[in-house]
Parts: C-alpha cells; structure tokens; sequence
C-alpha cells in the first residue's frame, strides 16, 4: 500500500510545474501534512479516506493570510446549521484541562474554529495522547488520537515556513 501511495505522490510532482507554490508532503502513521496554495494542513486520517470521504476527521491548518494553527472538525452530515456559531471543546486525556474556542460551521458536517489557538492550547495539545472533540449542544464527538501531535505541528510550522519562503520568490 505504501508504495502505490508513493507512487501518486511522484506521479504527482511530475506533472507539477517547476515553479508550483511549493510542494509539502510529510506523513506520520495516520497524520498527513501538506500544502495549498495559501494554507498547510494537518489531518488525523490517511488522505486516501479523506479525499473520498472527510468525515469524522480532524484538521490542523496555518493560513499564511491569518497566522496561527487554527482548527477544522469534519463530523456527519446534517450534524449542524450551515452558518451557526457555537464552542468547540477539545477535552484532554491528560489532566483536567479543556481547550474551548468559538467556532461557525460552515457546512452541515464541518466547523472551524474562529481564531487560531494559543501558546498555551498548543502547549497543552502537545501533552495529549487522546483529544475528544465536542461542539458545544451536539451529541457527536470525535476521538483523536494526539500521541503524534508534536511531531504533526512541527511539521505544519516547517510546512507554512517553506510556503512563505516559495511565495517570496
């Protein structure tokens, strides 16, 4: 399996124009890291399933436009209003801290939230091992598993500083 995934992946920069806005690739077990135009993103799924299907998955993504690791929950569809505002609650697995933020949902199944995270979320998120992510009068939640977030957020910081440097040039 692996290896026909790295064999997209080439046949992909292959026909990439030389001058792409840069080109981020990292995977990490389940977590993927890569870039668009403007944004890196993280995701806790393998991408195979996401592109076919997002739900019940879980983002990180840098903006270049809004700095900052901002988060993204996709859920079932029909879980939200398209538009409504509400929190976003991610409950740590180690201690008894909670990381709340305001969030909108932009479809039916997905929200984002409507700031990028602390120092001190972060710092929080990088002692997880498990993350429960709950909006606020829902009754879904998703588990992720966070053992690898450190390395995912160094990744997506390496990954937003590469896009900054292509898009200077």
């Amino acid at each position: 399996m692996n290896r026909y995934i790295a064999a997209l992946c080439l046949s992909i920069l292959m026909i990439l124009p030389a001058h792409a806005d840069g080109m981020y690739w990292y995977q990490d077990g389940n977590w993927t890291v890569w870039n668009e135009k403007s944004k890196c993103k993280a995701v806790n799924r393998p991408v195979i399933e996401i592109n076919h299907a997002p739900y019940m998955s879980f983002w990180f993504v840098e903006d270049l436009a809004n700095p900052g690791v901002s988060v993204e929950a996709f859920f079932w569809p029909g879980t939200f209003v398209q538009g409504a505002k509400f929190n976003i609650t991610l409950l740590a697995s180690y201690g008894d801290a909670q990381i709340t933020v305001p969030a909108e949902a932009g479809l039916d199944f997905a929200v984002k939230s409507d700031r990028p995270l602390s120092r001190t979320e972060i710092a929080l998120l990088l002692k997880q091992q498990l993350l429960i992510v709950r909006p606020e009068k829902t009754p879904v939640s998703l588990a992720v598993d966070a053992v690898r977030v450190p390395a995912v957020l160094q990744q997506l910081k390496a990954c937003a500083d590469a896009l900054k440097r292509a898009t200077q040039d």
